[in-house]
Formats: structure tokens, sequence, C-alpha cells
């Protein structure tokens, strides 16, 4: 399927825009089922998305998504369908609005809150500048657990000025909906009252058509107001509130749209939809095609994940030291993301999901462990990034004792730069006194787990979205070890560790004889190590996370003389785990060339020792990984 511009809908009648609704409710099936993608969400804004192209302008007016990864539609209709079958792959289309990417895409937008400050600050600075042209803003109700938006909300309320906020409202985000925003549209729903007055509204609307709407408006919204009251929230601050309305009714979305657009001030169209709509498999499992593992189209099945990973370990840890009555979960609206639905099953005191707010979560998490609680804050490293006030003033200033487990750190597949979690040791060890863990197997993440829970200290653990792997090097209590020899010694951390021991066989065929030293804990520094580094002439630290101000940066600290190996650029792309690494030059390959192209360069090859040419290979076996029993 190919739509070659947005502006052919302007020409197409109501029967036409249903069909290409299902056409693409199609293609998106098609182009995402092999790799996987946000299925449920896309699904649901079909109709919504087709009909801000034909009410609005998308050459002249602005349009911002809140969390972009429902915007797939919005690809196809801006000359990018031929494409769309690449999307999260390598190369291909981001998953979310992406500027490099189209001119269409107003700004990057992979966390959710974001969407109504932008659209604030773009519907200013066009007025500033006199540029034409409306803000529309989509933004979910899952955004809405955000503090951010309320302030988003706060000045566009003020201005006055003609901004569109859509309010797709499915009940969902990444998990279900919590909070008491939640909880008050989830009783709006299932109210009978509510049915027969969106019936009526639906109806008043049509039969006005593009007539008398103010009139039809009136009717509708004084019925509405009269049960609900639903327009006060907005209305007190300056904001038009219209709805609401069946979102995946084509002609209900048209309807709204047009008398949104005939408003010259603020004004939210609040839309129900179906998250999956179209599709029965995403609409019977919603957060399941969230963000969809492959799957089959006709069933609608995903492959069973077999492989044990760092999340389903930490979420079975969870499950089992959660018989200690002092431990309490808490995340931002990633229960089943980071492993905790066994613990939220479990222990249901105990847990505590506060939405798509990790500010607020952090600060939660507080006040808890002043009452000799043991918080175990689970969420994306990408996440917490948005957290780093709070981490210094209200955990690191206090010294409080919060654990926070780190999911996703590093490199990360599919999702792209706004994802990628290789910040979190550069932010982390801002936090003065703090533990930061780097487990690179099961056995180190339960021990990381369970000293940071032991610990009185802000601790942090951090582990990729990867499979778990053994790590079978010699074992010195708190670090691993293998080697050929010293000419080189690489300092790895957590996964690091197995490509770092790979690497030393690559370099051993270019006549570098090296060592690995394997850890699991980033600060403080392991025991023993200090005497082993003391006197190293090229020691390179090997991490997956942003160059030069991570771990690097600690052993620079106390006074090591360290190179490293980290991620050059941190905004990468989407792509395959494998991929990424060999991308970053992080796999064993790479590593090894990095570091033979340095060496190289600091020792000529007329003073290079004998044997150290890459023509040369060595002669020594093939390291052999064994545990000491």
């Amino acid at each position: 399927m190919q739509i070659q511009d947005h502006q052919n809908l302007k020409q197409c009648d109501l029967k036409s825009l249903k069909n290409l609704a299902q056409e693409i409710r199609s293609f998106i099936l098609e182009s995402v089922h092999k790799q996987g993608g946000h299925v449920a969400s896309n699904l649901g804004m079909v109709e919504i998305t087709l009909g801000i192209a034909q009410v609005f302008d998308l050459d002249q007016d602005a349009v911002i998504f809140d969390t972009s990864h429902q915007s797939y539609t919005y690809k196809l209709l801006t000359r990018r369908s031929e494409d769309l079958p690449t999307i999260r792959t390598l190369g291909g289309l981001s998953g979310f609005t992406d500027p490099v990417e189209s001119t269409y895409d107003k700004y990057y937008a992979g966390h959710a809150g974001t969407g109504l400050s932008l659209a604030y600050g773009e519907a200013m600075a066009r007025k500033l500048k006199g540029v034409p042209g409306r803000v529309l803003v989509v933004v979910g109700d899952g955004a809405l657990t955000n503090g951010i938006s309320y302030e988003g909300l706060n000045n566009i309320g003020a201005s006055g000025l003609p901004i569109v906020i859509i309010l797709n409202d499915n009940e969902h985000s990444i998990s279900k909906n919590v909070g008491a925003m939640a909880a008050y549209l989830a009783k709006l729903r299932s109210s009978g009252t509510y049915k027969s007055m969106k019936n009526f509204v639906t109806s008043t609307l049509r039969k006005a058509g593009a007539k008398n709407i103010e009139e039809a408006l009136e009717k509708a919204k004084l019925a509405l107001k009269e049960a609900f009251q639903l327009d006060t929230f907005f209305e007190k601050l300056g904001i038009v509130y219209l709805g609401p309305f069946d979102g995946n009714d084509l002609e209900s979305v048209l309807i709204a749209l047009e008398i949104a657009q005939s408003f010259d001030k603020p004004t939210v169209v609040h839309f129900l939809t179906r998250k999956g709509a179209g599709y029965e498999p995403a609409e019977k499992s919603p957060v399941a095609f969230h963000s969809a593992a492959p799957f089959n189209i006709r069933t609608g099945e995903m492959k069973p994940e077999t492989s044990r990973t760092f999340t389903k370990a930490f979420g079975d840890f969870m499950a089992e030291i959660g018989k200690d009555t002092d431990v309490v979960a808490l995340t931002a609206a990633m229960t089943d993301g980071t492993g905790l639905s066994q613990f939220a099953e479990r222990y249901p005191d105990r847990f505590i999901d506060v939405g798509i707010a990790e500010e607020h979560v952090v600060l939660t998490a507080s006040a808890m462990s002043s009452h000799g609680l043991k918080p175990v804050v689970a969420v994306y490293s990408t996440f917490l990034q948005r957290s780093y006030d709070q981490l210094l003033h209200d955990i690191a200033l206090p010294k409080k004792h919060v654990v926070f487990a780190l999911d996703r750190a590093g490199l990360v597949p599919s999702d792209g730069p706004t994802h990628q979690g290789l910040w979190d040791i550069a932010y982390a060890l801002h936090v003065p006194n703090s533990r930061i863990y780097t487990p690179f197997d099961e056995e180190s993440l339960v021990r990381s787990l369970r000293e940071a829970l032991e610990c009185d200290v802000p601790c942090f653990v951090r582990y990729p979205k990867a499979v778990l792997t053994q790590v079978e090097l010699e074992n010195h209590g708190s670090f691993v070890y293998a080697g050929f020899g010293q000419d080189v010694t690489l300092v790895a951390y957590g996964p690091m560790v197995i490509q770092a021991a790979d690497a030393l066989n690559h370099l051993k065929n270019y006549g570098i004889m090296g060592e690995v030293f394997g850890l699991w804990q980033v600060r403080p520094l392991p025991d023993g190590l200090w005497e082993h580094l003391q006197g190293k002439r090229s020691i390179y630290v090997v991490e997956e996370g942003i160059k030069d101000y991570g771990a690097a940066a600690f052993l620079r600290s106390l006074g090591l003389e360290v190179y490293s190996l980290g991620v050059a650029d941190p905004f990468v792309p989407a792509g395959t785990r494998e991929q990424l690494l060999q991308l970053c030059h992080l796999d064993a390959e790479g590593i090894a060339k990095r570091i033979t192209r340095r060496e190289l360069l600091r020792r000529p090859l007329k003073q290079a020792k004998t044997g150290f040419s890459p023509s040369e290979p060595s002669v020594v076996p093939s390291l052999v990984r064994k545990r000491p029993s």
C-alpha cells in the first residue's frame, strides 16, 4: 500500500475514508508482525489520525504527539508508507516521531508528558514570529498521570492560543493506568448515564452536521454537564472541553474535529478509543500488544520467550525477597515490563504503581525509607533520567536508602535514541555515597540486589534488556578474571565482561597478550582490584555507557590512567542488540580493533615487542573459561 500525499484525503468521502481505515490497519499489521512494534495503540489511533489529516492542514499546522509510539498512521499519511515495514529496525523508520526522518515530525517524543509543553512553546513561537497555522497535540490518557502535563495545561489555558488538544483515552499506557484521573475516566466509561449521553451527543452532532454547530454543541454540552460536570476541570483552566466522542467511529471523529477547528481558543477533544481496535487479539490483550514481540497475524500468537532474561531473574528475586515485610516495590507504569507482576500479585499491599510519574515515585520511595522500609524502585534506565533532581535533593542529601533497579540499561533494541540506557552510570556517580552495581549474570544480579537491600545508602542496580549468559571466568570473589598476559588490561562491567573476554582471543591474533577483570559493581571499587591495577600501563574500561563519563571517569577520579571504550555517540538508533553492539564497536571484534588501533599508534611497529604485529598471530591456545570448584 502507498499513500502518496495526505492531501489526497481532502477529496475522500466518508465511505472511502472508512475503507482506507481498514486498509491501514491491515498494512500496519503486515508491516510490523515480523519484528514486532507498538500495535495496539496504533490500531486504536487510525480514525483520529485520518480525521486530523482531512480536517486540518498538515503542511501548515503543527501536529505534536505525546509519547509518539502511536504515530504509525501519521507516518503513512506523510509520505513514508513504503518504509513502514522497516520500522524499529537498523536503518529503518523510527518507532517514534523523529525530526531527522521527516519535516512533519516536529519533535522527538519517546517519553510521556512532553507534548503539552511542546505545544505551548510551538504556539507561542508561532505567535511571536507571525507563523500561520494551528497547533495540535495528541495526548494519551496515561500522560495525564505525569506532572509535566498539568504544567503545560496551566500555561495553555492562560495563553488563549488556538491549541487543539486531542485526548486519546484508551485506559492503558504500558501498564493499566492508575491514579485519580484514571479512576475518574474509568468511572465515566462504565456509567450507563454516560453511555446514553454519549449517544445523544453523537446523534445531535450528526443531525446538525456542519450547520448550526454552535446550537447543537450547546445542547450536547448542557446534557453532559448536567450528568457529569465533565468540562469543569478543563474550562476552569480556560480550555474548551468537547466530548467524549467515539474515537473509532470516523463520522464522530470528523464532526468533533470540525467543531474544534471552529474555536479560536484552547480546546480539548476527548476521544474514547479501543486499543487494538479492529484486530481481536490486540483488543483482548492490549498490554501484550502495547509493544508486541513478533506475532502471527492470523492468530495473534507471539513466540514465547524461552530464554531467561535479566528482567525475569529480577522478578523472581523480588517475588522471593517479598517475604521480608519491609520490602516495598514501586514502579512508574512498568509492572509487566520490569518483571514485578509476581510481586504485585503476592504482596499487593506493598506494591505501588504511581503511573507515568518518575519524579513522584522517587519522592514516594524517599519518604517510605524514612520509616525503615526498603523501597525498590523498578524503572527503565531512560526514564529515571527524569528524576535527576530528586536523586540529588531527596535521596542523596538526606542519605535515604532506596534501591533503584534499572532495567533496559545500556543498549536497548528497537526503540531508538530516546530509549537508550547509556546515561545511568554517569548520573548515578553524581549521587554521593551511592553504590552502583552492574551484574553480568544471574549470580551477580542476585548478589547485587541482596547487598543493595542490606546496606544503608542509595543503590543502583543496572542491567540490560538481554538474555542471561553464564559467565565462567576465574572467580576472585568480588570480580572475575581471565588473561593471556599483561600487554593490555581490560576492566569490563556488566554484560561487557563476556564481550571483553572474547576480545582477548582477537587481540591474541595480533600479538597482544591481554587480561580482563570482570566487575559486577562500579562503586565502591571491588576489594583487591586496586592492587591489581596499580602500575598497569594500558588500562581499557569496557562499558555499555557514554564514553569517558561513566565507570572510566570514576577510575580516573581514583588516580588511575584509563582509556574509555564506551559509546562515543549516545544517541544510538534502533536495531537488534547484536547489531547495536557491533555498531558501537562493543562486540568482541570491535573492542579488539579499537584497542589494537590505539596500541599501534602508541607503540610504532619498529619499537613494538616481538610478536606485536597484526600479520603474526600468536600461538597461545584459545582462552578456556572455567569457574573454580
